[in-house]
């Protein structure tokens, strides 16, 4: 595999719709959309395997989460430009190609990690107190809100007692919200968001000495979560949360960006270049 967005900087995030993969490529926030199915052809035409799509706007610029489901689209949330303070969630229509950008649904954060939460018909999405590069935050606190798509606005936000940095968000089979944190002086963890009654529920600790990996939990087909440290994919039974984290693939070169599970494979990105990994038979 190879060059898959005319973005230099490197894909940030990766979601499936389907068996098509979409990128989200920095900087500019700059979308592509790959089959894995058909020949491997870069281009910016209809014809061409990944496709370029572009920029979803000329503000949004490091896209950290990529999110496809709700109403068919693709959903982003980006980190702002340059000097720039407040983040962005954004979608992308595969069906239409309508690109919509919300601005400041969080004030002087921006939006950082996205899932799925079908049954409340919302969008879990986590903060930054991050800005554009170049800035010095202006946001105090880190939350969790959840994004009613239907009426375009917040339904609900919250956060943790303690001083932690949410870094990845996924749906389980069960409905539960299922997340990382990270702390400069803590090892990662991971926690259960109850969204019906909108109460955080566990938190318990990664591997030891391991952080966890910005976006990197994926829901198994074996109904377990999977998830990524710098160099670790480990396994979480969501039926039961105080069984010990199990390693399943240790890589001494290590994982920069985690995508989707398609099949048996685990997809995620070095640099500008696509990777997999074999993590079931």
């Amino acid at each position: 595999m190879d060059k898959c967005s005319s973005a230099t900087g490197g894909a940030y995030s990766i979601a499936n719709l389907g068996n098509d993969l979409y990128i989200a490529s920095y900087p500019g926030t700059s979308i592509s959309v790959y089959d894995p199915f058909q020949p491997y052809h870069f281009g910016n035409q209809p014809e061409h395997n990944p496709r370029d799509i572009g920029r979803v706007d000329d503000i949004s610029y490091r896209p950290r989460s990529t999110l496809t489901g709700p109403l068919g689209r693709v959903w982003l949330a980006s980190l702002p430009d340059y000097g720039r303070s407040g983040g962005l969630l954004s979608y992308y229509d595969p069906a239409t190609e309508e690109k919509k950008v919300y601005y400041q649904v969080c004030g002087d954060a921006s939006c950082y990690t996205l899932a799925h939460l079908p049954q409340q018909a919302l969008i879990a999405v986590s903060t930054s107190i991050s800005g554009g590069s170049d800035t010095q935050p202006k946001a105090s606190q880190v939350t969790l809100f959840l994004w009613d798509y239907h009426t375009e606005r917040k339904a609900w936000e919250g956060t943790l007692d303690r001083n932690v940095s949410f870094n990845a968000l996924v749906t389980g089979a069960d409905g539960k919200l299922y997340g990382t944190v990270k702390g400069r002086r803590s090892t990662g963890s991971a926690f259960v968001f109850e969204p019906e009654y909108r109460t955080f529920t566990h938190l318990v600790d990664l591997l030891d000495g391991e952080r966890a990996l910005d976006l990197g939990l994926q829901n198994g087909p074996d109904g377990k979560i999977y998830g990524m440290t710098s160099s670790t994919i480990y396994r979480l039974n969501p039926t039961d949360v105080s069984v010990p984290i199990e390693p399943v693939i240790a890589s001494a070169n290590g994982f920069d960006i985690s995508g989707p599970i398609l099949e048996n494979e685990i997809y995620y990105a070095e640099g500008h270049r696509l990777m997999v990994a074999r993590i079931f038979e």
